[in-house]
């Protein structure tokens, strides 16, 4: 047995990615074994050696190299944001517009709409309509337009690579064509980067690269080739540097051979689980059509039972690591509803759930967050299906289901707190399932205002600047409140409450998500315990001076 409170989070975490390859490895050897043929060759060849290092550094060879190759995860959000977030750093670094998009989503064939989107001759819907995406692509689109909508921004080009067949081809055939589409972009496009997204199974030695190599000695030129991997399970496990609470890290593997980690391996295992549960199921919805899975579902209709069972199986492993035994029977009473558009109005104000007003706050939350917990009714609003939102969720019912915790009193400080509670729960519970989920720390809101004095804002960065104030105001009333004697306090300030309201319970949720992240910290530093992790989720909360002990302490850990 474990015998720390982090040994026992490793141990979750094995278990999870166990569980998640496991059930995507079955799902891959039951429809192709050309797939894991492939998945044998990539993983044959990896190196085995990597030495941690900067994304200075990764910048650094960025530039040295006219083609540069990223493995993507098709399914996983975080792998197409891991190209987002190089490609702003390197023009940004850069101050260029020399660099070309070429995305194996694409088929070449397609090339005239793609150029007519990015130009805005051509409406999303009709872009997708006129690639038939959901059937030569299907992944989550979502995922990929933020790197489209960058392109869009920066005026960059953007290029398909696939065959006309796209999936249906061969992957050597495929490897051949997208080497000649990416040569011809160097051509037509000279002294320009090549960024290429392309499937992570395409980076294996004998695959793309080696097609790039051979179409350069048939054509007689050169090129500097860079493969950029991410979140690869055994780099992962192997590090002999302890977990940490960091939302990235990056591998040198060779001198033109990156990884960079942003996701913990089981998550993007379950990403893909999930993605292919809701394909079949034909209701992950790949656009904004509003007709695409826009219905509300009860975990216990048959057709929604993988959501069912991912949902449970989340607040099952955090109550093995509380160690909390739960009856199966405590856990029947809850139900999910999804509505991409946020259409829940209905739902709440029915037999007096919420006011119409409390309501319209609810659905702006879940609107913007993804997920909302409501414990009154033990109901889980999803506008965004995903695994954090899940986590989230789960973290939260496992509290509600331990404490009998309610998210609403008769007093408006109370609700205040308790919303920074359940916001705190949710965020250790989607940290311990998730250590690469990022949130923001009393010191980033610090470096925010500093950086914005004196700029002119627009009404949205009014907005901002206002929650980004109101945290720091929050901070020094909450210390000047835990110095008092007793430490107890009646009522928040009312501009703050007010704030609160008018954005959501934005304010709210950003103090709890604050609290629930350093915790996590506590956690994986070994200066919490699982006794402690324990005692915040089974701990009843039936009134003002109980909210306020249990949000006190988790503050004044936080100053610690």
């Amino acid at each position: 047995m474990p015998t720390t409170t982090l040994a026992q989070l490793r141990q979750l975490q094995q278990s999870l990615y166990d569980k998640a390859f496991k059930e995507a490895r079955a799902i891959v050897g039951g429809s192709s074994r050309r797939i894991m043929a492939y998945s044998a060759k990539f993983e044959r060849s990896l190196p085995s050696r990597f030495v941690f290092t900067t994304q200075a550094d990764l910048l650094d060879a960025l530039r040295q190299h006219q083609f540069i190759l990223y493995g993507d995860f098709h399914t996983l959000r975080q792998s197409q944001r891991g190209l987002l977030r190089l490609l702003r750093s390197y023009v940004d670094r850069q101050r260029t517009d020399k660099v070309v998009i070429a995305l194996e989503m694409f088929k070449h064939v397609d090339q005239d709409f793609i150029d007519g989107y990015l130009a805005g001759k051509l409406s999303e819907e009709a872009f997708l309509d006129s690639i038939n995406y959901a059937v030569e692509w299907g992944f989550p689109w979502q995922n990929f337009k933020m790197i489209l909508d960058f392109a869009k921004a920066k005026k960059l080009p953007v290029i398909g690579i696939n065959t006309d067949n796209a999936g249906r081809d061969m992957l050597f055939v495929r490897d051949r064509y997208a080497a000649k589409c990416l040569i011809d972009a160097a051509e037509t496009y000279p002294g320009f980067k090549i960024i290429c997204l392309i499937g992570e199974y395409h980076l294996a030695d004998d695959h793309l690269p080696k097609a790039l190599a051979v179409e350069h000695r048939r054509r007689g030129s050169k090129g500097k080739v860079m493969r950029v991997l991410n979140n690869i399970d055994s780099y992962y496990f192997s590090r002999k540097r302890p977990s940490t609470h960091a939302s990235t890290e990056y591998l040198r593997l060779r001198k033109d051979f990156f990884c960079i980690m942003n996701t913990p391996p089981w998550m993007k295992w379950q990403s893909f689980a999930l993605w292919e549960e809701m394909r079949h199921m034909g209701a992950w919805h790949t656009s904004n059509h509003e007709a695409d899975f826009d219905q509300d579902f009860d975990i216990h209709q048959e057709e929604t039972y993988d959501i069912d069972f991912q949902f449970l199986s989340f607040v099952k492993e955090l109550a093995g690591f509380i160690q909390i035994d739960i009856d199966a029977s405590d856990m029947e009473s809850f139900h999910v509803h999804f509505s991409a558009r946020g259409d829940f109005f209905q739902y709440l104000t029915q037999e007096g759930t919420a006011s119409s007003v409390e309501a319209k706050r609810i659905i702006g939350r879940a609107s913007v967050d993804g997920v909302y917990y409501l414990a009154r009714t033990n109901t889980v609003l999803l506008t965004d299906i995903s695994i954090n939102n899940l986590a989230e969720a789960a973290g939260q019912y496992l509290h509600a289901l331990l404490s009998s915790f309610e998210d609403s009193s008769e007093n408006k400080t109370e609700d205040f707190y308790r919303r920074v509670l359940k916001a705190a729960v949710g965020m250790i519970a989607s940290k311990i399932l998730n250590p690469r989920r990022k949130c923001m720390e009393l010191h980033h809101f610090r470096q925010v205002v500093r950086r914005q004095r004196g700029i002119r804002r627009t009404s949205a960065g009014d907005q901002r600047s206002r929650m980004n104030h109101a945290v720091l105001r929050f901070d020094r009333w909450m210390e000047l409140a835990l110095a008092k004697e007793g430490g107890r306090i009646e009522a928040l300030p009312r501009a703050l409450l007010q704030l609160d309201a008018d954005t959501d319970y934005h304010l709210s949720r950003v103090i709890g998500q604050m609290l629930g992240f350093n915790l996590y910290k506590k956690v994986i530093a070994d200066k919490v315990s699982t006794v402690k992790i324990r005692r915040l989720f089974k701990k009843r909360i039936p009134s003002l001076d109980a909210v306020w002990r249990e949000v006190s302490w988790l503050y004044d850990l936080m100053l610690r």
